[in-house]
C-alpha cells in the first residue's frame, strides 16, 4: 500500500515461494505414504526442494527485519522481555498485561525494578459477561430506564452504574499485583478481549460506599483513575517503539499548533440517489467504498464545530487551521501537509468493522464526493491512516468508538485505526469507548489541551487525569459524576513526557 517497490517485491517473492512450498509439502505427503525405490527417491527430492524454499524463506525474512523494520512492527512485532521493559519504563511507571482464555485470566506487571504476575480463575464467559453488563450501564443507547429508578438530585436519563461489580473486578484481576503499582503514578495496561471494550480507569480500587445513583456517593468514589494516570498500547512492543529516539526536527521547520476536520456534510442520501449514485451488490471495488449514498445517510454531528473551534482556540490559532463541512473531505486530509502538526483532531463519525456494509475496516467519515475514487470515498481507513506522514504528538479521535456498537467485548474497533496512526508517527491517539454528549466531550479535549500547554509540562496521560478529574469533581451538574460522561475518553500510545 505504501508503494514501496522493494518491499513489494520482496512481498509478492515470499508468498509465491509460500505458495510453493505449501504445494511440495502436499506433495511429499503423498510420496511418502508410497511404496518402492521411485517414491523414496521422489522423497528425497521434494525434502530437498522443501528445505531450499524454507531458506529461501528464511533469508528473506531477514531482509525483511534488516531493510523495513517498521513493517515488522507493524505486522509481527517481536516480544520483549521484561528486562528489555524495564530498561524502557520509567521510575513512575508500571505496565499490565493481559491474557484471557477460555478457563482463566492471567494478567503480568512490571515496574522498573519489580515484576509479578498471577491466574484469575475468571473464565472468559464470566469476563464477558460482566464486561457487557458494566457496559451497557456506560452505553446511553442500551439505557431504558425510568426516572423513578433514580434519587431527584441525579439526571433521568443516567442508569445506575454497579459499582460493586467494578471493585470485583479490580479484585479478580489487578488487587493481587497492586503491590507492583505502589509507588507508580503512570499506569499502562496491554489488555486483550474481552477487557478492550472497558476503560480500566472506572474499576474501583476499594468497595463502594453508599447509592450506586447518588451522585456524592459517584464522586467519592475510590476510581482507578483517581490514583493513576492511564494510558494503553496496542502491544508490548509498541512501547519500544514510541520510545525510540524521534528524528530532530529541522530549526527551519515550524511546528504547526493544531489542525482540526469535522461537521462533515452528512445527512442527504435522497439528495445524492437523485444524482445517479448506484446502490449495486459490490459495494467495495479495487479498495474504493462505492456506497457513498450509505455515507451521506449517517446523522449530522453540528456539535463537532464548536468543539473543534475550542480546541484551536486553547491551541492558540484561528478558524483557517479547521476544515469543516464541504472542506472536511478525505482528499483534503490526504493532501495536506500533517508531517509537522502538533495535534491534529477529527471531529466525526468513527465507523468499526463492519459498521457499514462491505466496510472491512475501520474508518473515519469525512463529506462524501459526488463520485467515489480512490483517493476520496469519504471514508479514511486504517490501511489508508497508515499511510499519512504524520509527526503528531497527540491526535484526538472525539467521536469514534473502540468497541462495537453494542459494546461486543473483544469486537474488531476502531483500535486498528489507532495502531494505523502510530504507525503513520503519531505520537498518542485520544479515543473514546462510547458517544458521550456534546459539553463532556468538548470539556475533557479542550481540559486536556489546556494542561498540555501550561507552563509547567505534563505528559499526556497526566493531562487526561486532570481533565477527567475535573469534569468529575464539577458540582455543578450531577450527570458528571457518572462514568458515562468522564470515562469515554482512553489515551492510546505514549503517554509519558517525551
Amino acid at each position: 500500500a505504501a508503494n514501496d517497490v522493494a518491499l513489494s517485491g520482496m512481498l509478492r517473492t515470499r508468498q509465491e515461494l509460500a505458495d510453493i512450498l505449501a504445494l511440495l509439502q502436499g506433495t511429499f505427503s503423498e510420496f511418502v505414504l508410497q511404496d518402492g525405490a521411485a517414491s523414496e527417491a521422489k522423497v528425497v527430492d521434494t525434502q530437498s526442494k522443501i528445505d531450499a524454499i524454507r531458506e529461501q524463506i528464511s533469508d528473506i525474512d531477514q531482509k525483511l527485519l534488516d531493510e523495513f523494520p517498521a513493517f515488522q512492527e507493524l505486522t509481527d512485532p517481536l516480544p520483549m522481555s521484561r528486562q528489555d521493559v524495564q530498561t524502557i519504563l520509567g521510575d513512575r511507571e508500571a505496565i499490565v498485561l493481559t491474557l484471557s482464555s477460555e478457563s482463566y485470566l492471567y494478567v503480568w506487571a512490571i515496574n522498573k525494578h519489580h515484576s509479578a504476575w498471577h491466574r484469575a480463575d475468571l473464565p472468559r464467559a464470566d469476563l464477558d459477561s460482566r464486561v457487557r453488563t458494566l457496559r451497557a450501564m456506560l452505553d446511553v443507547t442500551s439505557d431504558n430506564r425510568s426516572a423513578e429508578s433514580l434519587d431527584a438530585e441525579f439526571v433521568a436519563s443516567v442508569a445506575p452504574f454497579d459499582r460493586a461489580m467494578a471493585y470485583e473486578l479490580y479484585r479478580d484481576i489487578l488487587a493481587p499485583v497492586a503491590h507492583i503499582f505502589k509507588d507508580i503514578d503512570h499506569l499502562i495496561s496491554v489488555v486483550d478481549a474481552p477487557l478492550n471494550s472497558l476503560p480500566l480507569a472506572v474499576l474501583l480500587t476499594s468497595p463502594p460506599q453508599g447509592a450506586d445513583t447518588s451522585a456524592d456517593d459517584l464522586r467519592q468514589s475510590d476510581w482507578l483513575i483517581r490514583k493513576y494516570a492511564m494510558s494503553t498500547l496496542p502491544n508490548v512492543s509498541s512501547l519500544r517503539s514510541l520510545r525510540r529516539a524521534r528524528p530532530e526536527a529541522s530549526p527551519s521547520t515550524e511546528k504547526h499548533p493544531f489542525i482540526g476536520f469535522g461537521n462533515p456534510v452528512l445527512g442527504y442520501q435522497d439528495d445524492l440517489d437523485g444524482q445517479g449514485v448506484t446502490l449495486g451488490e459490490g459495494v467495495v471495488t479495487r479498495g474504493v467504498y462505492e456506497q457513498v449514498s450509505r455515507v451521506a445517510n449517517l446523522a449530522p454531528l453540528p456539535f463537532t464545530e464548536p468543539e473543534l473551534r475550542a480546541q484551536a482556540d486553547v491551541m492558540g490559532v484561528g478558524s483557517e487551521s479547521i476544515f469543516l463541512a464541504s472542506n472536511a473531505t478525505e482528499a483534503r486530509v490526504k493532501q495536506s501537509d500533517l508531517s509537522n502538526t502538533q495535534v491534529l483532531a477529527f471531529a466525526t463519525h468513527g465507523l468499526v468493522s463492519g459498521g457499514l456494509v462491505g466496510l472491512e475496516e475501520p474508518a473515519l467519515v469525512f463529506t462524501p464526493p459526488m463520485s467515489p475514487t480512490s483517493t476520496d470515498d469519504a471514508l479514511l481507513t486504517a490501511s489508508e491512516a497508515a499511510q499519512l506522514k504524520l509527526s503528531a504528538d497527540l491526535i484526538i479521535l472525539s467521536a469514534c468508538n473502540t468497541a462495537a456498537g453494542d459494546g461486543t467485548p473483544g469486537a474488531e474497533g476502531l483500535s486498528g485505526l489507532a495502531r494505523s496512526f502510530i504507525f503513520a508517527g503519531a505520537r498518542s491517539i485520544l479515543v473514546s469507548h462510547w458517544p458521550v454528549d456534546d459539553y463532556a466531550t468538548s470539556a475533557l479535549t479542550t481540559g486536556m489541551l489546556s494542561h498540555l500547554q501550561a507552563e509547567t509540562p505534563v505528559g499526556r496521560s497526566k493531562a487526561l487525569q486532570a481533565s477527567i478529574l475535573e469534569l468529575l469533581d464539577n458540582s455543578d451538574d450531577n450527570r458528571h459524576s457518572h462514568p458515562r460522561f468522564w470515562a469515554p475518553f482512553v489515551l492510546v500510545g505514549e503517554g509519558a513526557i517525551d
